[in-house]
C-alpha cells in the first residue's frame, strides 16, 4: 500500500511548522493589488466555480442503497458522477468511531447524511436529494433503455428477479431494481459493483447529451441549479464521465462492532459491522480535487494547496505504483502536515522539474514555507508566485527528487520486512483489495 510506502516520509513532516496559515492571508483582489511590486494590480488567476448534487436512493424499507456525488462542468453542461458506496465510513477508518453512511441516514436523517458527505469530501451541495425508485425512475427515463454489464449474477429478495452476470439491456424498471437490490445473505455493501454498473450505464447514454436544458441558462454562486430536475437536465445535457471510488475492506472486521454507535447498530441491524468498507482519503480527494476544486472547503489550520503532477505511470513503475500511487503519497504528506488540498491537476506528461517547487502567494512567507515539509518531497524549490490563485496558498508542482524520497522508503520498508520488524504506521483500513462480490444463491 502506498500509506506503507510513504511511512517514513510522514515522520518527517512530524515537527514541521504549522503555524504558516497565520503568516499568510487567504488571496484576494486587493491584496493581489497591494502585493504587486510596482503598486499596479497584480494579475489573479480563479478556480473555475461548478455546481454540485448529492443524490441518495433508497429502496422500499427506507434504506439508503446507492450515492452518487455529480459535478457540473464549468459551462453548465455535462459533467462528472461519482459513486460512494452507503457502507462507507466517513472517516475512512481513521478515527475511533466508525460511522457508515446508510447507518447514519437511518439514525439521524438526511441532514446528517448531508453534512457527514460534506465532511468526508470537504464539498458543499448546491442540491441534495434523496430519491425512491418512482423518483430514480422519473430523472433517468429521457435515457430510455440502458444497455448495462452487471458484474456478477444476484438474485433481489424483494421482486425474486435474478440478474445474470454480463451484458443485459435494462428497461428503466429494471435499473431501479438492481440499485435498490438486497437479498439477505449478502450485506448491502456486496451489491455496490452491481448498482455502480447502472451509473456508468446511465453516463455512457448520456453519449454527447440529450439536449434537456434550454440554452441561456447558466449557473453561479448566487443563482445555482433550482433543485434536482434541472441540474439533471444541465448534467444530461452533455457528456457524462463515471467513476466509483474504489471499495477496500478492513483488515479486522471483528474490531469494528466496538467502534460502532449502538444507535447506528439499532437503525440498520447486527450486522452492520460486517457491511462496513472504507474509501481512501488520498482517493476522495485526488478525485473531487479534480472535477471541483472551487468547491473544496479549507478545515484545517495549514495552508491551502493546490497539488500538479507530470508524472507519467512509466515513472512510477520503478516503484511499482503507478502515478496516481505518487499523487496519493503527496496527498498523504499534506494531510499529515495538517494542510488543505483544494486543488489537484494530473498532468500526465507536463514538465516535471527536477526539485519540487512551492510557489507561494504571500512573498513574506517563502521562508515559513521552507519549514512546512522538511525532507517529505526531497529537493524543494520555494518561489514567490507570480500569478497567484484565488484561495491557493501554495501550489506544489511535484519533482523527480520525491520519486528518490519514495524509493528510499520503500527501499527501507523492505528492510524491516526482511528483518521482521513491525510497521508503527496506521493503516487506513484494508490491504488494498476490492471486494465486489454479491452475496446471493448463485
Amino acid at each position: 500500500m502506498v500509506i506503507g510506502l510513504v511511512a517514513g516520509v510522514l515522520a518527517l513532516v512530524a515537527t514541521a511548522t504549522l503555524g504558516f496559515v497565520a503568516t499568510v492571508a487567504m488571496i484576494d483582489s486587493q491584496e493581489g493589488r497591494d502585493a504587486s511590486p510596482d503598486g499596479t494590480a497584480a494579475a489573479i488567476q480563479r478556480l473555475p466555480w461548478t455546481s454540485t448534487a448529492l443524490i441518495g436512493v433508497v429502496d422500499e424499507d427506507g434504506q439508503l442503497t446507492s450515492t452518487v456525488i455529480a459535478i457540473l462542468e464549468p459551462d453548465h453542461r455535462g459533467g462528472t458522477m461519482v459513486a460512494v458506496s452507503p457502507s462507507a465510513d466517513v472517516g475512512s477508518g481513521l478515527v475511533d468511531q466508525v460511522r457508515p453512511l446508510r447507518a447514519i441516514y437511518a439514525a439521524d436523517g438526511a441532514a446528517a447524511w448531508r453534512s457527514s458527505l460534506e465532511l468526508m469530501t470537504g464539498l458543499a451541495f448546491d442540491v441534495a436529494e434523496v430519491v425512491d425508485a418512482p423518483r430514480l425512475s422519473q430523472l433517468v427515463a429521457p435515457l430510455g433503455e440502458l444497455p448495462t454489464r452487471l458484474p456478477y449474477a444476484f438474485t433481489d429478495a424483494r421482486t425474486g428477479r435474478t440478474f445474470d452476470a454480463g451484458e443485459h439491456v435494462l428497461s428503466i424498471r429494471e435499473a431501479t431494481v438492481v440499485v435498490t437490490a438486497g437479498n439477505e445473505s449478502g450485506a448491502p455493501s456486496k451489491f455496490d459493483g452491481a448498482r455502480n454498473a447502472v451509473w456508468a450505464a446511465v453516463a455512457d447514454r448520456v453519449g454527447a447529451g440529450i439536449g434537456s436544458l434550454p440554452e441561456g441558462v447558466r449557473f453561479d454562486e448566487r443563482t445555482p441549479p433550482a433543485g434536482l430536475d434541472q441540474f439533471v437536465d444541465a448534467l444530461f445535457a452533455a457528456p457524462v464521465e463515471f467513476r466509483a471510488l474504489e471499495i477496500v475492506a478492513p483488515d479486522d472486521v471483528a474490531s469494528l462492532a466496538d467502534r460502532i454507535d449502538a444507535d447506528y447498530t439499532a437503525a440498520v441491524g447486527e450486522a452492520l459491522a460486517d457491511d462496513v468498507v472504507f474509501h481512501r482519503r488520498a482517493e476522495i480527494s485526488m478525485v473531487f480535487g479534480s472535477v471541483a476544486p472551487a468547491r473544496i472547503g479549507a478545515p484545517l489550520e495549514g495552508p491551502t494547496i493546490r497539488l500538479v503532477s507530470g508524472f507519467i505511470d512509466d515513472d512510477a513503475a520503478p516503484l511499482g505504483l503507478n502515478r496516481s500511487d505518487l499523487i496519493a503519497a503527496a496527498l498523504d504528506v499534506f494531510f499529515f502536515a495538517q494542510s488543505n488540498v483544494v486543488a489537484v491537476v494530473d498532468q500526465p506528461g507536463a514538465a516535471v522539474p527536477d526539485a519540487t517547487r512551492l510557489l507561494v502567494a504571500d512573498p513574506a512567507a517563502i521562508d515559513d514555507a521552507w519549514d512546512l515539509y522538511p525532507d517529505a518531497f526531497g529537493e524543494l524549490q520555494v518561489l514567490a508566485d507570480d500569478v497567484p490563485i484565488e484561495g491557493v496558498e501554495i501550489e506544489v508542482t511535484l519533482g523527480r527528487d520525491f520519486l528518490r524520497v519514495l524509493d528510499a522508503q520503500r527501499s527501507a520498508a523492505a528492510e524491516r520486512a526482511a528483518a521482521d520488524e513491525p510497521d508503527d504506521e496506521p493503516d487506513a483500513g484494508g490491504d488494498g483489495t476490492v471486494d465486489d462480490v454479491a452475496g446471493t444463491d448463485e
